[in-house]
């Protein structure tokens, strides 16, 4: 079982497990957080393109409505009566192919009773000769395409009884009740060979008296809506097929999200089918608008498209998480060497002791190996340390250059945040490199000195001038002995334990450090106390170990190694260190050092 000691010694501590986990975990987190972030982003962009489509939408209608409108008032400047060549001009002046894009034509239904027939027939059989109205039906209304421009694209609608049918005539006789536009439910123009939905859209208008046209559109009631029906003199009208009216309004190659248009279960229009280029069989968002159109009741359902993932496609979440595995790759095989070289240390201790009792003098050469050995083995974890940040200037490099690289490249900002995220990472691998490499060269000084304790305090204190004076902090110091120790990891000692006492200030107080010491029987009793944010009890056996932080790397950056060192410069000089504190009272670190400390 002893024999087995070493070995197992040699074996990877929880702590460097815990240490690899956690940035593994940490990794994970950023990694997951990132995917959230760009979810939530694309997600925002969706929702703005879906309402954009639908202020389009609406904003078109209202624009043709408008027209429509200009009609009417085109009729009332000509008393309530116009002849095709005024229709013409008046048609020709709206420039309908630039303007409304997506509009079939623009025309005049006229509301023709029975006793009128003959007379409306006449007169618009004076300037076309081969005018009539069709088809023949049984209904009381005689609604009759009047006028109709262009003419050429919509004649097979010149004559046109539009009460022959009941979605066309609801809608008409909705329009005369209400004195407001109004469109059809779904039908297919006679214009249209295609037969694909289409709709018409009514503005009413009505015959001179002395109510004026804004009593008879806004008054309400039944009189009112008898007042209209018995001045109900036509509408002014334009027919649109709906595949045609969204091409004029949202043009595709614009656009990155798909649209689907029904009136009531009836589909009107849709690009959300497989044969739609950029149809997605799973869109990443969706969303259902219920929209009141003109006396109808439309669902617009908008997804995501092919277009849309691949504009919004972004790699950052894997690029971190393949980098952050990387780093924690390096940080498992650093501490599997440290490790190795543990074991192979142990194992040659094993061995050199196996003679002890037969060869004593052996002994003694074997002490000296091991000696050798273990110096070695200092070596070793030093030159281990200092070629980990060979690999890591070489990645701190090529991030510098292809920061620049990208530096004048706005388009791509989540390639620069994520090199960004490797640099900051490197920045702390190499502090961490840094912080072993200085952990192991601790006790390598080969002589003790006689150190006088105040030369040592001013050095320090000069060489912490700039961040004193950036801090204002108050140095209150006692006269300190002349000691025998090693110079060097002493000045490391007060440079550790005075620069954490700064940095770990409270905003809200003036900082101030007091340093003294007492003579005790076989050692010094050395004592630093500051007035910042102090240390809960809970960690006071924890400050010491190695790469142990209390703090996020954000708040007080740092290694985690300074008073790992401390504790083991202490340990060299024979001593002890230790440290009493409370929450936002200020912390005092207690060290001893022994009056004849053994090399």
């Amino acid at each position: 079982m002893e024999q087995q000691k070493p070995f197992t010694m040699g074996n990877l501590h929880w702590a460097h497990w815990l240490i690899v986990a956690l940035s593994l975990l940490m990794t994970i987190a950023v990694w997951q957080y990132s995917k959230i972030q760009i979810q939530e982003k694309n997600e925002n962009r969706f929702h703005r393109e879906a309402e954009q489509v639908i202020t389009l939408i609406i904003e078109r209608l209202q624009k043709y409505e408008d027209a429509l409108w200009s009609g009417v008032a085109t009729i009332k400047s000509h008393e309530d009566t116009i002849n095709f060549s005024q229709w013409q001009s008046f048609s020709s002046a709206l420039h309908l192919p630039e303007k409304y894009k997506g509009i079939n034509g623009i025309g005049v239904i006229f509301n023709v009773p029975d006793t009128a027939l003959p007379d409306y027939l006449r007169r618009q059989q004076q300037d076309r000769p081969d005018y009539r109205i069709h088809p023949a039906h049984q209904n009381v209304y005689r609604f009759p395409i009047t006028y109709i421009e262009p003419m050429a694209d919509n004649l097979n609608a010149v004559g046109l009884d539009v009460a022959h049918e009941s979605n066309r005539l609801k809608a008409a006789l909705k329009a005369r009740d209400s004195g407001q536009a109004q469109i059809t439910a779904p039908i297919y123009l006679v214009q249209s060979e295609e037969r694909t939905p289409g709709f018409l859209f009514y503005v009413p208008f009505y015959n001179s008296t002395n109510d004026s046209d804004s009593e008879l559109i806004y008054e309400d009631g039944d009189l009112a809506i008898k007042k209209r029906q018995r001045q109900f003199a036509g509408m002014v009208y334009a027919p649109f097929i709906v595949y045609k009216l969204m091409q004029g309004t949202l043009e595709k190659a614009r656009r990155h999200v798909g649209i689907t248009i029904s009136d009531d279960g009836f589909l009107l229009y849709d690009e959300n089918h497989k044969n739609d280029k950029r149809y997605e069989k799973g869109p990443q968002f969706q969303q259902a608008f219920p929209l009141e159109v003109y006396g109808r009741n439309w669902l617009i359902t908008i997804r995501s498209s092919s277009a849309f993932r691949n504009e919004t496609s972004n790699n950052q979440p894997t690029f971190i998480l393949v980098c952050g595995i990387i780093i924690d790759a390096m940080l498992f095989f650093l501490f599997i060497i440290l490790s190795n070289a543990n074991r192979r240390a142990t194992k040659l201790a094993n061995y050199m002791t196996e003679g002890y009792q037969a060869k004593s003098l052996e002994l003694e050469r074997n002490i000296e190996r091991l000696k050798e050995s273990n110096t070695e083995l200092e070596q070793f974890a030093f030159a281990a340390s200092h070629d980990l940040q060979e690999p890591l200037r070489t990645l701190t490099s090529f991030t510098e250059l292809l920061k620049d690289e990208l530096g004048s490249n706005p388009d791509k900002p989540h390639v620069i945040a994520s090199i960004k995220y490797i640099s900051e990472a490197a920045e702390r691998m190499q502090c961490l490199v840094l912080g072993l490499m200085s952990y192991s060269r601790i006790g390598r000084e080969p002589e003790l000195m006689s150190v006088d304790c105040n030369d040592l305090l001013d050095d320090v204190l000069s060489d912490l001038s700039v961040v004193i004076k950036e801090n204002n902090v108050k140095i209150v110091r006692a006269t300190l002995p002349v000691i025998l120790a090693f110079p060097t990891e002493l000045r490391m000692l007060f440079l550790n334990l005075i620069s954490n006492a700064i940095k770990f200030k409270n905003r809200e107080t003036t900082p101030c450090i007091t340093i003294s010491s007492k003579e005790e029987d076989d050692h010094w009793l050395f004592s630093i106390t500051d007035n910042g944010i102090g240390i809960d009890p809970k960690q006071f056996e924890h400050v010491f170990l190695i790469f142990k932080r209390l703090h996020s790397q954000d708040d007080y950056p740092g290694s985690g190694i300074g008073l790992s060192k401390c504790k083991k410069v202490v340990a060299l000089h024979g001593g002890k260190i230790w440290v009493s504190s409370k929450i936002n009272e200020g912390s005092t670190f207690f060290f001893t050092l022994a009056k004849s400390p053994k090399k």
